[in-house]
């Protein structure tokens, strides 16, 4: 949840999962991180933001900053804190954060995660309230501002120990896939995306398909289509918009908007937790004119359905999609873990779409696991069953095209 997971609230308010990790090379990663991925110049200014669980890392890349010639300065937090924000903000102080004043003057912004254990933090937050923090947000135009500014981002992920015990992950195993997820061939990644990003470029429509039920047609419409690979080149440095100008570390994805009342058919997501580690298991939705309807679930429909009520119709419209595309990243199933960067896994997303150039501007969304599905793009298959295809080979005859 990387560059599609850029929602502002303290500094981009990313309540990622996170946790300490042990025994890693952090200078080797941050070499990485500063120079690769961020591509930091001399006298460039680097905001370097996470929690207190990840400072060996913050302090590592503030010293590579410093080596690159930049200026690193470092925005701190924990738990405690968060969650006060949260929390114990009186209702009526509740405004856009003025930390994104100084996020919008740097050049670059590295992000590691804010705080170890979001479910804790988020715990007991009600729908109403939360959505005041967004809406709020929203209220500031924070999207055209990170747009008209000249900041690029590299948002890292860092293994958290009680995300690892909520999934019922094994800790050694999540820990050393996230660092090689990190490390992974990103020259390779990008070749991929390029050659996806044209198909889906041109294409008029998208075919989502799943086992579990998902039939979805999807008009693209000539939108732009997003590719984070790793790397801010000096090319997206020179991109209007910020999702063009950020990179994500596990990174490997292709993603993009669709016309918002194009959607049609059934979704079927993967199982799932909603914010605050409530379960959302056997989700299914009729969808029609973009919007679902028709929600059901084994267990979390109400909890979902009261998350997204405070944000209007829009939050319940299918706004954008993405494909993961770094074969270091595995999904767990049946533990409910999908990271949307693991080769082969689709994601359809709700509600918020104006950082990717799309109509869709209301400050709520959710996004949606769609396990081992096949994805079609006028009659191309670019992911078959989970897997992904090479474009080169991926035509489909016209005898053998589904007639759904």
């Amino acid at each position: 949840m990387m560059k599609q997971g850029l929602l502002v609230s303290g500094v981009l308010g990313l309540l990622s999962l996170s946790g300490s990790a042990f025994g890693q090379n952090y200078e080797q990663i941050a070499k990485q991180i500063v120079n690769t991925s961020a591509g930091v110049k001399p006298g460039e200014d680097v905001l370097i933001t996470g929690g207190q669980h990840t400072l060996p890392l913050m302090e590592a890349v503030a010293v590579e900053v410093a080596r690159a010639g930049g200026q690193p300065s470092m925005i701190l937090t924990t738990d405690k804190v968060a969650r006060a924000i949260n929390m114990e903000t009186p209702e009526a102080a509740i405004q856009a954060s003025k930390a994104n004043n100084r996020m919008l003057l740097a050049d670059v912004l590295i992000q590691l995660p804010q705080v170890e254990d979001s479910r804790a933090v988020m715990n007991g937050l009600s729908p109403a309230r939360q959505a005041k923090f967004g809406q709020a947000a929203a209220a500031s135009d924070i999207n055209k501002r990170l747009d008209a500014s000249k900041l690029r981002g590299v948002f890292v992920s860092y293994p958290s120990k009680s995300y690892a015990a909520a999934q019922k992950l094994d800790y050694s195993g999540y820990e050393q896939m996230i660092w090689a997820g990190v490390g992974a061939d990103y020259t390779a990644i990008a070749g991929q995306a390029d050659r996806m990003k044209q198909i889906i470029a041109k294409g008029r429509k998208m075919h989502i398909t799943s086992p579990a039920g998902t039939d979805l047609t999807l008009e693209l419409g000539g939108r732009s289509v997003f590719t984070d690979d790793g790397i801010v080149s000096a090319t997206d440095q020179q991109e209007k918009l910020i999702y063009n100008r950020t990179a994500a570390l596990p990174g490997g994805r292709i993603y993009g908007t669709c016309q918002e009342t194009s959607a049609t058919g059934r979704l079927a997501a993967a199982n799932d937790y909603i914010s605050d580690g409530q379960p959302l298991t056997g989700f299914k939705a009729d969808v029609k004119g973009g919007q679902l309807t028709n929600v059901r679930a084994d267990a979390g429909a109400d909890v979902f359905q009261q998350r997204l009520a405070p944000y209007g119709p829009e939050a319940m419209q299918i706004s954008n999609f993405s494909i993961g595309l770094n074969p270091m990243m595995k999904t767990q199933e049946q533990k409910a873990y999908n990271p949307n960067m693991a080769a082969g896994m689709v994601y359809l997303r709700t509600g918020n779409n104006g950082l990717l150039g799309g109509q869709n501007n209301t400050p709520g969304s959710y996004s949606f696991p769609i396990a081992n599905a096949t994805v079609e793009v006028d009659g191309t298959v670019l992911v078959r069953n989970g897997q992904l295809v090479s474009p080169v080979t991926a035509a489909v005859p016209a005898s053998k095209k589904s007639s759904k």
